[in-house]
Order: structure tokens, then C-alpha cells, then sequence
């Protein structure tokens, strides 16, 4: 592979403009220092290009371009390929512009398209708008291809308001379809998100058209990441999401994993972060989701230092008390993992138990119940009912959080009564909440939660559960189900420490949170 030039290494990679023209050393925080000590705009990523090292598919370990699909097609199996070992450190920097080295006709062109929109600055600090009200894009000309407009369509009402479940302006929606029309990166990682999705819940579907739409937008983030007007939109960053989900949804744990950690370079080097409005706040919050899900997975601390998430602030609206939950989550997992290390680390657990009360304290009205029901016939599990499900998803979280706080006290055997709570709340919330957009941000927190789950019954609801997760949403549960059954041992359905030994802190309890605390059970391990 050759190699690519790239930007010195040092720390002026991500100082923000202001610092860079005077010549000062610049804290890299969102703002710095001296921007806010002035009352100055802190603005970041005009001064760097993103290049991808050039690549050739078969030493990504890619076949040649497969021809266009003309017609559905079936019963073939396919599997997706790992080139993730390649993608991976694909991102480098580099100040000044860079010339495109890839061919020109790298796209295929399946209808005619103008030039890729402008999206908006992407580190702002005015207040977020609709996202078809804030500098839309002109609109462009539709699609022709009925293939790829079936699977638009299919993005637009499946998987996008599955990104979307955290933002009620709903960019990914209402947003990201238009401009994909005239971005052709963003339009093939959309495309293959929908077709992955298609052919992961039909049984008869081959996955043709989602390996030739990814391969498509593999290409296709290689020549954006050369072009500097397009490293410079929003629209590469949600690209670079879409195609994370498609490892995610398949369990292609290593891959999205890999593909996690080069999309960092890009939230970096642009400053992206929790206060950015419009797309590159929807996306921020996106990519800090799946970096929780995935440190969460992995047992390590989240990739993006939480120091740098520039939170919301109050009043709190759902979105944004919400997406502080998250938060919450990164942080006490990360505590939680300095722990499991002997390691120090800056946060304690006084100043996490005192905030995630004030949290809970302040959280808005629709974060309430609806109802709470005791467990219906058959199940092992209360019925909590909510307004939303970003309500439902975000109370999920929260839930998780307490839990892992409890997991961090020096006396598990005193937290044992009110964990295994939380453990149940977890679970319950899946188990009776059954909708789509709830259940692709839940499978690695019930997973999560299920490694402290006691007793036969309860367990096998659980993995009733995951498996209709994949049922309906396409997400592959199996390697979820067969960690938490190989962590629980032998004998996993017997309904041991009877007697509410599992509810009421038994010894039973207490054991098993001492092997959580040590590390949970390992997806795809």
C-alpha cells in the first residue's frame, strides 16, 4: 500500500483558527480557553484535510467492482467481507488542500446529480432549527433507478428514524435523504444501509445489493476524504456512521469497532461536538451512542475522551436530558473500567452518585411513566409504560448507569438488593417496550445488564427477547446470546438461589456482581 503524506504531528493538528493566526499554543477544548477568556468564537476544522491512503480493492481484501444488480435475487447466502483492518487507519491529516488521486469514473452514475451542497459550519454556537428549515439544500433532481429508490424509501421510513431516535428534528429523516441525492457518498451508504437491513429480515432476499451499494460507498468515502469540499461537510461524517451501522447491524463486532475508531479522526479534526446544532450535533450524538455500545461491548474505556462532549446545558428538552444520559453512561462505564484496572481515575464515584441524582431530579416531565404494572401471566419481568421511545431508550440507559454505579461501590454485597433492581428494569424495558426504534439502541445494553441476570425463567425471557430482536429489526442477536449463555455457565436455565436470592441480594446475587464487576461477558469472544 503506498503511503500518504500527512499533517505534522503535533499538537496544532486540532487548535482552533483563532490560536492558529496568533500563533498560540491553543488547549484543543471546545472552546479553549482563550477564545472564551476573550469572548471570541472557538471555531475548528478550516485548517485541516482529511486524506485516505490510496488503496486498491484487492489489498482491502475487496473483489473488483461487481456489475450493477438488475433484479432481485435469491437463495445465495452472501457474508460481508473484513476490510476494516484496512479502513481503520485509512484516516490521515493533512494541513493544506489535497489532490484527489482516484479515478474519475468511480462512480457509477444512476441519475443525474449537481454538485455535493455545502451543509452548514460544522462547530457552531447558535441554537439548533429544523433541520428543513436551517440553510436546506436546493433541492435535487430525484431518483431514476427503481432499485435505488426502493431502498431510499426503505432508509427513510426504517433506518433512519432509527438514527434519529434521540433528535426530535429528525435529520436523518427529513435531511439526510435530500442531500444524498447530490452526494453520492452519503446516498450508497444509505442505500446499503437499507438493503443490509432488507436482506437481514428476509429470509429470501440475497445480499447483492447490499455488498455492491457498500463497496460503492467504500469508494466513494476515498475520494471524499481527498476532496477538501467535501471533508469539509457534515454529509461525510453521517456517511462514515451509516456505514458503521452496517457492521453493527450484522455483528461484525471487530469491524465496526475499527471503523469506530477511524471516524474519530474526523469528529478531532473537525471539533465536532454536543453543542455543533444541525446535522454535525445529530451525528455527534450518534457516534458518541455507538462509541458507549461499543466500549460497553468491549469492556474498555469510550474512545472519545467525555472531557471534549461540550454536553447541553438546562433547561433540558427531551433531546438534550437524554443525550446527558448518555453521557452519564460513558462516563461511570469508564470509572468502572479504571477500577477493573487499579488504575486512578479523575472522577469519583461521590461526584457521579451526586450527579446522576441531580439528573434524575431534573429530568422533564415526559421522562415520567405512564404506567407501571406488575408482571403479567408468564413473564419474570414489571411493565413500564412511556410517552416516546426516545423516552423509553433514554430511561434504558439511565437504568444501565445506576446499575454500573452500584458495580463501582466498595460493598457489592450492600448493592446487591437495589442491582439486581436495576438489572430487571433493564431487561423489562425491552421485554414489554417491543418497538424497532427501542430495540437496535438496546441489544448491548441487555446484554450488558443480563450478565448479572439470576434465574432460569428470567433468562430465557431475556433470550426470547434478543431473539426477536433480530427477528424484527434485522440486528444479528446470536453472538449476544451465546456470550450471556456461555458467562452464565452450565445449567444457565435452572432457577437457582430460589426463595428471592436473586431479587433480595442472596449470595447468589452477590457472586455473580463480584464477576461482573470483573468483566462482563464477551460478544464475538
Amino acid at each position: 500500500m503506498s503511503v500518504s503524506s500527512r499533517g505534522p504531528a503535533s499538537r496544532s493538528k486540532i487548535a482552533c483558527k483563532r490560536c492558529r493566526e496568533r500563533h498560540l499554543k491553543c488547549d484543543q477544548k471546545q472552546p479553549c480557553d482563550r477564545c472564551q477568556a476573550n469572548g471570541a468564537a472557538c471555531l475548528f476544522g478550516d485548517q485541516t484535510t482529511f486524506i485516505l491512503k490510496q488503496w486498491t480493492p484487492e489489498e482491502a481484501g475487496l473483489p473488483p467492482l461487481a456489475a450493477r444488480f438488475e433484479h432481485p435475487v435469491r437463495d445465495v447466502s452472501y457474508s460481508f467481507i473484513n476490510e476494516n483492518d484496512i479502513i481503520e487507519d485509512q484516516y490521515a491529516v493533512s494541513n493544506g488542500s489535497a489532490s484527489p488521486t482516484g479515478s474519475p469514473g468511480l462512480f457509477r452514475q444512476h441519475h443525474s446529480r449537481s454538485p455535493p451542497t455545502p451543509l452548514m459550519s460544522p462547530v457552531s454556537d447558535a441554537p439548533p432549527h429544523h433541520a428543513l428549515s436551517h440553510r436546506a439544500p436546493a433541492p435535487a433532481a430525484p431518483l431514476t433507478s427503481p432499485h435505488d429508490a426502493f431502498f431510499l424509501d426503505r432508509y427513510s421510513h426504517i433506518v433512519g428514524p432509527w438514527f434519529d431516535l434521540l433528535d426530535s428534528e429528525q435529520h436523518f429523516t427529513y435531511l439526510v435523504p435530500h442531500i444524498s441525492l447530490s452526494h453520492p457518498l452519503l446516498l450508497q451508504s444509505a442505500l446499503a444501509c437499507a438493503a443490509k437491513q432488507h436482506y437481514l429480515t428476509s429470509a429470501s432476499q440475497r445480499a447483492d445489493a447490499a455488498l455492491t451499494y457498500y463497496d460503492d460507498a467504500l469508494r466513494a468515502l476515498t475520494t471524499s476524504l481527498h476532496a477538501a469540499s467535501h471533508t469539509s461537510s457534515t454529509a461525510v461524517f453521517a456517511s462514515c456512521l451509516l456505514l458503521a451501522h452496517c457492521e453493527m447491524i450484522d455483528a461484525s463486532d471487530r469491524d465496526w469497532h475499527l471503523h469506530l475508531a477511524g471516524t474519530l479522526s474526523l469528529v478531532l479534526s473537525h471539533g465536532w461536538h454536543g453543542r455543533s446544532a444541525g446535522l454535525a450535533q445529530s451525528c455527534f450524538w450518534i457516534y458518541c451512542r455507538m462509541d458507549v455500545l461499543s466500549s460497553l461491548a468491549t469492556a474498555t474505556p469510550t474512545r472519545l475522551d467525555t472531557a471534549r462532549w461540550n454536553p447541553p446545558a438546562p433547561p433540558w428538552t427531551v433531546d438534550a436530558w437524554a443525550n446527558t444520559v448518555v453521557l452519564l453512561l460513558a462516563e461511570t462505564h469508564n470509572l468502572l473500567c479504571a477500577l477493573r484496572a487499579r488504575r486512578a481515575h479523575p472522577t469519583t464515584l461521590t461526584s457521579l452518585r451526586a450527579r446522576l441524582a441531580a439528573h434524575a431530579a431534573a429530568r422533564p416531565f415526559a421522562f415520567h411513566p405512564l404506567a407501571t404494572l406488575p408482571p403479567p401471566p408468564g413473564s419474570s419481568f414489571a411493565v413500564t409504560r412511556y410517552v416516546s421511545d426516545a423516552v423509553c431508550a433514554a430511561a434504558q440507559m439511565f437504568d444501565l448507569t445506576h446499575l454500573l454505579l452500584l458495580l463501582c461501590s466498595p460493598d457489592l454485597r450492600a448493592a446487591a438488593p437495589t442491582a439486581a433492581g436495576y438489572v430487571h428494569a433493564v431487561i423489562a424495558n425491552s421485554v414489554h417496550n417491543r418497538r424497532s426504534r427501542c430495540w437496535v439502541n438496546a441489544v448491548q445494553l441487555l446484554t450488558s445488564a443480563g450478565a448479572a441476570l439470576g434465574g432460569g425463567a428470567a433468562r430465557r425471557e431475556l433470550v426470547a427477547c434478543l431473539r426477536d430482536i433480530q427477528t424484527d429489526t434485522g440486528w444479528n442477536t446470536a453472538g449476544n446470546v451465546d456470550a450471556l449463555v456461555r458467562w452464565w455457565g452450565e445449567g444457565w436455565e435452572r432457577e437457582e438461589g430460589e426463595g428471592g436470592e436473586w431479587q433480595d441480594g442472596g449470595e447468589a446475587m452477590v457472586r455473580l456482581l463480584e464477576r461482573v464487576f470483573e468483566g462482563g461477558p464477551a460478544v464475538g469472544g
